[in-house]
């Protein structure tokens, strides 16, 4: 093994270990030795990346293409930190340029998509968005069944499994469309994550719950979840926003409701931190949450879930330790008069029930936020308070303050 092989083993192993600053620090090292070498260019952009350093990771994706102008994967990942930067039109082309290329290229179909969707574009983003399938390391895999995919073909008198897909909040933003489903005249089965089948159940009558992993009853036709606003023909304004399409389980609700605080004081729901993947951006540290220690008209309540993770240094109310499944959480948030959180589960779930709720968010949300304005087509009781500079919270606490002062 040669030196430059050896000095790149062991920074890929550094950055697989999450050690990104280590990693970045021996790839700078590296390319003061060997600076046209594409591999460490394009392997520091992928660090770059990963601590949200966009423009940095940008100039280095660059200078890998200028060394190899066909390093297609360098070109998705540019447009990425384009992306994150504001820098939509920009973030097109370079997938373009990909696809004109190569046109199977599933990254490059995906990372169009996203940016179709965060500008609103939505009828050729969500054909995009059906590439998810093909992209690498996907986080669900696509189901095989000998009954066909459904197309979009009238569904009365048939059984129509729907299946969840990605991460909760998926799930709780996009079962709107089941009851649909529904009133096309189809028998729907849906199956979704165990947390949720109890909540789930609560959003239409007809529609027939199956946790993941139990034998899956009689269907038709299949599909999954977050291709259903496509086939619905989805607009920014078609969404089907009507809240709450959700409601607690009403047997869970009697203990909840002996749980929570009884005083005069506004009760207000609070989720700060979510999981690093896909956007490590998104979590707020504790510290800055002390600016919520001086708004003392209000009673906080957790909503964060997770053993180990920090709390902060003001008045809480904790009670998620007795909290099963999403069925419990709703029957917590349904008792409140405000969530604050930021971009995770919670903040879908609070849309869901019609709860008055401020969303946190970081300067590159994802999609379904847009680009810009204060509220959300998807949910109409919420309000967006975006960063206005990457890894800033204070501002975006300060103006929480204020709102939460207005409204004691």
């Amino acid at each position: 093994m040669s030196e430059f092989e050896r000095v790149v083993q062991e920074a890929v192993a550094l950055h697989d270990a999450g050690c990104y600053a280590q990693a970045l620090a021996l790839y700078d090292d590296a390319l003061s030795r060997w600076p046209d070498r594409f591999l460490l260019w394009n392997n520091r952009g992928n660090t770059l990346l990963e601590l949200s350093r966009y423009d940095a990771a940008a100039e280095s994706y660059r200078r890998a293409l200028q060394l190899v102008p066909a390093l297609h994967d360098a070109r998705v990942a540019l447009a990425s930190c384009l992306q994150a930067t504001g820098r939509l039109d920009e973030a097109l082309a370079a997938c373009d340029t990909v696809l004109r290329e190569m046109p199977e290229h599933a990254e490059a179909h995906w990372n169009r998509a996203l940016v179709l969707l965060l500008q609103g574009k939505y009828p050729e983003g969500w054909r995009e968005y059906e590439w998810r399938w093909k992209k690498r390391r996907f986080t669900s895999p696509l189901r095989q069944f000998h009954q066909p995919v459904w197309q979009g073909e009238p569904l009365a008198g048939k059984t129509i499994l729907v299946y969840a897909e990605q991460g909760f909040g998926d799930t709780l933003q996009f079962c709107r469309y089941l009851p649909l489903l529904a009133a096309g005249g189809a028998q729907v089965v849906f199956e979704c994550h165990p947390p949720l089948v109890a909540l789930m159940a609560t959003v239409g009558a007809d529609i027939h719950v199956v946790p993941m992993g139990q034998p899956l009853p009689f269907f038709d036709l299949h599909v999954p979840l977050l291709s259903l606003p496509r086939l619905f023909g989805t607009t920014l304004e078609t969404i089907p926003h009507r809240v709450p399409y959700l409601q607690p389980p009403p047997d869970r609700l009697a203990f909840w409701q002996s749980v929570m605080p009884r005083d005069a004081r506004r009760k207000v729901g609070l989720c700060w931190a979510g999981k690093t993947y896909p956007d490590p951006g998104r979590s707020i540290p504790v510290t800055t949450l002390s600016a919520l220690a001086g708004v003392t008209e209000v009673s906080f309540v957790s909503l964060q879930m997770g053993e180990g993770c920090e709390r902060p240094s003001l008045p809480l109310l904790d009670v998620t330790l007795l909290v099963r499944d999403f069925a419990d959480t709703a029957a917590v948030v349904a008792q409140l008069d405000l969530v604050v959180t930021i971009d995770t589960a919670v903040a879908h779930l609070a849309g869901a029930l019609g709860i008055p709720t401020l969303v946190l968010l970081p300067a590159a949300p994802d999609w379904r936020w847009g680009s810009d304005g204060d509220d959300c087509p998807w949910y109409p009781t919420m309000r967006l308070f975006r960063q206005r500079q990457a890894g800033q919270w204070s501002a975006v606490l300060e103006r929480v303050v204020g709102v939460l002062r207005q409204r004691t």
